[in-house]
C-alpha cells in the first residue's frame, strides 16, 4: 500500500495509462488482489481495493489491458481541449491522463470520491500540450 501521506501524481499520452496503471497497482502492492471501481460525478475513474457500497465489482475478471482501454475511452469522453494549463497558441493539444493517489482517509467523500478510505488511484482525463 501507499504509505498514509504518500503523494503520487503521474501524466501522460493514453498511450501509456497501461504501463502506467500496472505500476501503480505493482507499487501499491495491490497487483494480485481483486480491484473494484467507481466513477464519479466529475469524470474521475477510480479503482480501489475492496467491494462496498460505492466501490463496484468489475462485470468480468480484471485485467489490466481492459480496463486501461475502458479508461481510455472514458478520458476521451471527458476530453476538454480548452482546459490547456499555459496561455499558448504556438503547440498542439491531445487527449491525455493524470493520475493521482486517493488519500487513506475515513471521510465520506474526497473531491468526489465517496468512502476514499477503500480507493488506490483516479484518472482524469489530461489536455496535454506540445510546444513547437
Amino acid at each position: 500500500m501507499f504509505s498514509s501521506n504518500q503523494f503520487f501524481e503521474i501524466s501522460g499520452d493514453l498511450s501509456q495509462l497501461e504501463d502506467a496503471i500496472r505500476f501503480t497497482l505493482n507499487y501499491s502492492d495491490n497487483c494480485n488482489k481483486e480491484i473494484f471501481y467507481q466513477i464519479t460525478k466529475d469524470g474521475k475513474y477510480c479503482l480501489g481495493w475492496e467491494e462496498t457500497e460505492n466501490w463496484k465489482k468489475f462485470p468480468f475478471d480484471f485485467d489490466i489491458h481492459i480496463v486501461s482501454e475502458i479508461i481510455k475511452q472514458h478520458c476521451k469522453k471527458w476530453f476538454n481541449k480548452e482546459d490547456v494549463l499555459w496561455d499558448c497558441d504556438d503547440g498542439s493539444t491531445s487527449c491525455g491522463f493524470i493520475m493521482r493517489n486517493i488519500p487513506e482517509l475515513f471521510s465520506d467523500t474526497y473531491k468526489g470520491i465517496k468512502e476514499p478510505f477503500y480507493g488506490i488511484i483516479y484518472i482524469e482525463s489530461f489536455p496535454n500540450f506540445y510546444s513547437k
